[in-house]
């Protein structure tokens, strides 16, 4: 979500900044989960739908290319 916010920051609106929030709520992870990621190679960053691979959430899905 940062990192998208930050690629746009020339042209970022609040409505586009509300859209990006809104389409990646917090994620909280436990620290086995967050082991579990960085053994994998995600420390920092990666694809969403990689990164939290194997982790059950409920409510929403990742999606790496919203409105765009």
């Amino acid at each position: 979500m940062y990192r998208m916010m930050l690629d746009e920051r020339a042209t970022l609106t609040l409505e586009r900044a509300t859209v990006i929030i809104g389409e990646y709520p917090p994620v909280l992870i436990t620290k086995e989960e967050e082991r579990r990621m960085a053994a994998r190679g995600f420390q920092e960053s990666g694809v969403p739908e990689e990164r939290y691979q194997g982790i059950a959430m409920t409510g929403f899905s990742f999606r790496s290319d919203i409105g765009r």
